[in-house]
């Protein structure tokens, strides 16, 4: 299917930085997918299909819905196809930190036990 360098490269895009792309089993060429305006949900199926016949993608369907997540040779593929750095990686494979807060006071009773081990009930 041909389609503009623009949609293909929107999609792609989304791809990466997410690590996960969902798109519903409708393919009305006139059906717009959720998260890219003015990229019909046709060209999303399309481009998708095309990635997961070169397995750089892997496919899950569940209630009318497509689920595609980017396989490490999909990584690297798309990294250098839209020339991004090695450092930048999608959210679905960042590691998430818990925020750390200021440190609590040495008499702060949550989650320290008194003296005699019990919780303090």
């Amino acid at each position: 299917m041909l389609m503009p360098l623009e949609r293909l490269r929107a999609i792609l895009e989304l791809l990466f930085r997410e690590g996960v792309l969902v798109a519903e089993k409708d393919p009305r060429p006139r059906r717009c997918h959720p998260a890219l305006p003015g990229v019909p949900n046709l060209e999303v199926l399309r481009a998708m299909a095309s990635l997961r016949a070169r397995r750089l993608v892997r496919q899950t369907f569940a209630w009318r819905h497509f689920y595609w997540y980017l396989t490490d040779a999909g990584v690297a593929h798309l990294r250098r196809y839209l020339h991004l750095p090695p450092d930048i990686v999608p959210l679905s494979l960042q590691r998430v930190r818990p925020p750390h807060g200021p440190p609590r006071p040495a008499g702060d009773p949550r989650g320290t036990r008194d003296a005699r081990g019990a919780g303090g009930d």
